[in-house]
């Protein structure tokens, strides 16, 4: 179908309203998307190792940008490269502050050194170093190798941190066989207390969460993560490369399943009850259900027949949309910074077709389709919020800022915020709002 929305022809096939759009392909020059670099993609999947050493080889910079990762602040040490290290080489500095950081924080399980497009362009040894300071320090030190240079989306960093987790982390533990009724959660960030709702879902099955990577995880639990009996994939592109890599390596078999939305929540308790052979564990879920939608209801009667426009990380596209449906929401486009194929055909499954998909989009496409289609809330990063805010549409931040949107209770905040968001008085002295009807 001919989309009729003004664009530039090269970006013709990154939008679709049937198929699946163009992507894992470089922005194009002299556009500014709201992609993040490499980099800032290995923090969002490695930060949350708390009892490692986080040590950035390149400008402070750099350091500064990927302290706060999914809107919390990490502690980073940086080698501070500078003009003259560029010239003549950092390799000592780096020795040294891996040294440093040893000996500040001599309780650390790890050194985590990430490679910045500084030190890639000046072909340090970064692995070299680390060994022979692993040698030195009986600490493990793990080269990272993820310049910003080194892929086109932060979608290449998730690939750089899933390599030194199969390679420094995960298959560092002791072999042995699988602990009963234990699991992995893989691309699950831990925001707002997401987790945590998770894991209450899960004990009332009897099923132990050994590691859940990335939202909170330990250099121990990682170790341990190879003899869990059943990997749960949250986030698609990451977590699916972890858990096929699993299976081949150590043979613990996955399932992808989400806890966003009723029917998602409900299908994974379902699912994981099966997979351990004790369906009785999940009767409870369909009173939950019940519940939830009980507790919702004065939010779903406001809320029936309104449209939205999602636009964020890839992960959680095509089960947020479906959320969004069960509040009542009609979907109108649907788009992430760095999908891959795999979350585009997920969400196209979910909505069906006529709905439109879009790949990178910048702020003038993002700008059109929110005159063009009118929703009436529209849901993504922080970058697009002052747009929004701009044109007069009601926005929501996602990742979220305040409560959980996992689990049947977070279906329920979920709910309740969306409406309090597009009931907001506010919007109807908005000058120059398309004012959707």
């Amino acid at each position: 179908m001919e989309l009729s929305v003004d664009m530039l022809p090269e970006r013709r096939q990154h939008l679709q309203r049937e198929g699946l759009p163009a992507c894992n392909r470089p922005t194009l020059p002299g556009v500014v998307s709201q992609r993040a670099c490499a980099l800032y993609g290995a923090r969002w999947m490695l930060a949350a190792i708390k009892d490692a050493i986080h040590l950035l080889h390149g400008p402070v910079g750099c350091a500064y940008y990927s302290e706060t990762v999914r809107k919390k602040r990490y502690e980073v040490f940086s080698t501070a490269l500078e003009e003259k290290d560029i010239i003549f080489g950092a390799g000592a500095k780096l020795a040294t502050a891996i040294r440093e950081g040893v000996r500040l924080r001599p309780a650390a399980a790890a050194v985590i050194v990430y490679t910045t497009c500084a030190a890639g362009l000046i072909g340090e040894d970064v692995t070299a170093i680390c060994r022979q300071a692993e040698a030195n320090l009986g600490v493990p030190v793990v080269p990272v190798n993820c310049p910003g240079f080194c892929g086109v989306s932060q979608g290449d960093g998730h690939e750089a941190a899933v390599t030194a987790l199969l390679e420094h982390f995960i298959g560092r533990g002791a072999d042995g066989p699988p602990l009963a009724k234990s699991v992995n959660i893989l691309g699950e960030f831990d925001i707002q207390g997401d987790l945590k709702e998770i894991e209450r879902l899960l004990q009332r099955l009897g099923v132990e969460v050994l590691c859940a990577v990335s939202g909170r995880a330990t250099v121990a639990g990682l170790a341990r993560a190879r003899r869990a009996g059943l990997n749960l994939v949250h986030c698609g592109r990451t977590g699916r490369r972890l858990a096929l890599e699993m299976a081949e390596r150590f043979g613990i078999p996955w399932r992808k399943v989400s806890f966003f939305g009723l029917a998602e929540t409900a299908a994974a308790l379902r699912t994981i009850a099966a997979f351990f052979q004790c369906p009785e564990k999940a009767t409870w879920v369909e009173e939950e259900i019940e519940s939830a939608r009980e507790k919702a209801s004065p939010y779903l009667e406001r809320l029936a027949g309104k449209r939205v426009g999602l636009f964020f990380g890839a992960s959680r596209m095509g089960s947020m949309a479906r959320a969004f449906r069960e509040l009542g929401l009609e979907v109108v486009f649907c788009g992430s910074q760095f999908g891959c194929r795999e979350d585009y055909a997920e969400s196209r499954s979910r909505l069906g077709r006529e709905t439109l998909m879009v790949d990178d989009a910048h702020e003038r496409e993002l700008e059109e389709f929110l005159h063009r289609y009118r929703p009436h809330l529209l849901v993504g990063g922080s970058r697009e919020q002052f747009m929004a805010h701009k044109l007069g549409v009601p926005f929501l931040v996602f990742p979220q800022e305040t409560a959980p949107y996992a689990g049947f209770n977070g279906f329920v905040n979920l709910a309740r915020e969306v409406a309090t968001f597009i009931g907001a008085p506010v919007w109807r002295l908005a000058a120059g709002s398309p004012a959707p009807g």
